[in-house]
């Protein structure tokens, strides 16, 4: 896209006839640039340009256009921190705009103070833009309408990774930094003490169960097929390495490490670090249908896979959380008006899922064929 024009308008370049054009809407650009050149208008020293474009911004451009503009990576800077700031459109064009990378830091943390608690949400999701800007976690603890379980996963990222600085490690670490954790975690690997970190998630773990093993249990059970390709020693030396790790190491494996590793941390005790998995741009479509299925996941990491937009556009994966006993009802529900009649034929029999689930279902499939039963 051609950012000339809005480099002269910058400028104050652009003869009055192609401004007052351009108020209007009528200059031969694209959208997202259309949509950048109305915004900087507004602000024109020509109270009649300023005042046409205002009205132009306001009445040419539906929800559903702005969603696909506010959502692109190549949309203009200045549209995507003209969105963040009051007055706040919708809660579709915001989450939009949230999700989007190429939304600066500051805009992002503008919202995360004054945005609904669903919003912050969508915004605690992307732990890598909150370990790179902390003042975004500032802004969401200053948030009114936080809840208590946002306050507490707010807690637990302050914990872990800004108040035990001899933990921290950043997302971005020199190749000096890599080499010298390589060589840390070498010599570590050499010692004969256990490590008591706990790897594999579990609601009852016994006092003194052997960690590695439930592992390896855990992994069998949900039959990861790469996973048991490896041999025995290969397998306890990837789960060993890391469970020795710290929170932020084991973080950082999540977003960057092997399928290996992040089969291993999907199960993490800790929901920080599971959910770092789901950040990874390692992370395949196929790792996500395996993940919506497991039954030795935490619910949080479940419901995170029902809510990013990315992964939910898979119907293999929702019809997987909705049938999956461990998924949140809250986003089984959610899913459920998106499941094949077919489909939902089979969960409204299915007893293996709760039992709220299992008769909307059954509601959901009456609603669906009462039309046919009646001719």
């Amino acid at each position: 896209m051609s950012n000339g024009i809005l480099s002269q308008l910058k400028a104050r370049q652009v003869p009055l006839g192609v401004r007052q054009s351009a108020a209007r809407g009528v200059l031969p650009v694209g959208q997202e640039e259309l949509l950048a050149i109305l915004i900087l208008l507004q602000d024109d020293p020509e109270p009649q340009v300023s005042q046409t474009a205002r009205e132009t911004l306001a009445n040419e451009f539906s929800d559903e256009l702005l969603k696909r503009i506010v959502e692109s990576d190549s949309t203009p800077l200045e549209v995507l921190e003209f969105f963040g700031r009051p007055p706040l459109r919708s809660n579709q064009i915001l989450e939009s705009l949230i999700q989007n990378k190429a939304t600066p830091d500051s805009t992002i943390a503008s919202l995360a103070e004054r945005v609904a608690a669903g919003l912050m949400e969508v915004i605690l999701i992307n732990l890598m833009r909150l370990l790179r800007s902390p003042f975004i976690l500032e802004s969401l603890e200053r948030n009114p309408n936080s809840t208590p379980d946002i306050k507490r996963r707010l807690k637990e990222i302050r914990e872990e990774f800004f108040e035990k600085r001899n933990n921290f490690i950043p997302i971005h670490r020199t190749k000096a930094e890599d080499k010298a954790l390589e060589r840390a975690q070498a010599a570590s690997a050499e010692e004969p003490e256990e490590s008591t970190a706990l790897v594999v998630y579990s609601e009852v773990i016994r006092e003194g169960e052997d960690v590695t093993h439930l592992t390896l249990n855990s992994l069998a059970d949900d039959g990861f097929g790469s996973f048991e390709e490896m041999g025995e020693e290969e397998k306890l030396s990837t789960i060993q390495k890391i469970a020795r790790m710290t929170v932020a190491e084991r973080v950082q494996t999540a977003l960057k490490g092997n399928r290996e590793e992040r089969v291993i941390l999907i199960r993490d005790a800790n929901r920080i670090v599971a959910s770092a998995v789901l950040e990874s741009p390692k992370l395949t479509d196929t790792e996500v249908e395996s993940i919506a299925v497991m039954k030795n996941v935490s619910e949080e990491v479940l419901r995170l896979v029902g809510t990013k937009r990315e992964f939910a556009k898979s119907y293999t994966v929702i019809h997987s959380l909705v049938k999956n006993p461990r998924t949140p009802i809250g986003t089984s529900l959610t899913l459920l008006n998106r499941i094949l009649t077919s489909d939902l034929r089979s969960l409204a029999r299915n007893k293996n899922v709760p039992e709220v689930l299992r008769k909307t279902a059954q509601r959901q499939l009456q609603i669906r064929t009462a039309p046919r039963e009646s001719k």
